[in-house]
């Protein structure tokens, strides 16, 4: 990730709104989601123009389990299609460029978690970005290629220290309310709610104090950002961009059901799964099986 941008341009960049079709008795159903975009990075990189440069090896999409699939009774149903987005300059203004997976497409691009219950997912989505950024078409001239966050952004690889209480962002786009004009998410402020680095109730998943909307599954939730740390008991700075912590995905709130009434309740806490289960499922994960 380039050091000199600063954090609205890295959210910008790294995030995409996500909408999806399922197949239903009478047709289709369209459901919005969101998204980001991961990065594995060439193990062997080598000097170039300007400098020190690391070729992308492969784009990922990640978003939740919950937004590709369509779970009718006790069986998963992938989707019909999914679309995601880049972005482009035209006239002054922002407009997405749409990307459509189709059914097999996706069943192709798609890995999961070997653990079922694990709601992320990462999509191979190198091969369609490419095409679209090399097509010498008019139509699609001045994309912008999304930035993307990589190994580097993890919590293992940063000086920031984390803990329960430490703020939170989260960078997402909720159904029908995001700035539309300039194709940028909606970010929510929040803390970190349970304890940080242990599986909340058993689950790889922590807690944030942040109540969000529908839409919102598949955000990005990363650390405050900030140039000022303590690491090893010295006072770090970081001169120019400041730096944050990929935290993990958001999935939903936390929901409890009242056993006498059948109602659902929340806490006003979100469900947020552990970011180095994306690395897990890229380097261990399953493709869906047709059921």
């Amino acid at each position: 990730m380039p050091d000199k941008m600063s954090v609205d341009q890295q959210l910008f960049a790294i995030t995409t709104i996500i909408e999806t079709q399922y197949a239903i008795r009478n047709g289709f159903a369209s459901a919005q989601a969101t998204g980001f975009f991961f990065n594995e990075t060439t193990s062997n990189p080598t000097d170039g123009p300007e400098g020190h440069w690391e070729r992308f090896d492969k784009f990922w999409l990640v978003t939740n389990r919950h937004v590709v699939f369509n779970t009718i009774g006790d069986v998963e149903c992938l989707a019909h299609n999914l679309t995601f987005n880049l972005r482009k300059e035209h006239n002054g203004s922002i407009e997405w460029v749409p990307i459509t997976l189709s059914k097999d497409e996706l069943r192709r691009s798609l890995l999961l978690h070997r653990n079922i219950d694990v709601d992320v997912v990462a999509i191979d989505v190198s091969e369609y970005i490419m095409q679209k950024i090399t097509q010498d078409d008019e139509e699609i001239k001045n994309i912008i290629i999304p930035v993307t966050l990589t190994q580097d952004n993890l919590p293992n690889n940063q000086p920031i220290s984390i803990e329960v209480t430490s703020d939170i962002i989260v960078a997402s786009y909720p159904r029908g309310f995001y700035d539309i004009y300039n194709k940028f998410p909606i970010i929510k402020s929040g803390i970190i709610a349970s304890c940080w680095g242990g599986n909340f109730n058993g689950r790889p998943i922590f807690q944030i104090d942040a109540q969000l909307f529908p839409g919102s599954s598949g955000g990005l939730v990363i650390s405050k950002p900030t140039n000022i740390t303590v690491h090893n008991g010295e006072l770090m700075y970081r001169d120019g961009s400041k730096e944050f912590i990929l935290l993990g995905v958001y999935s939903g709130e936390y929901q409890w059901t009242d056993s006498m009434t059948g109602q659902q309740h929340s806490y006003g806490l979100g469900n947020v799964w552990y970011s180095s289960l994306i690395t897990e499922i890229i380097k261990e994960g399953e493709k869906h099986m047709e059921n």
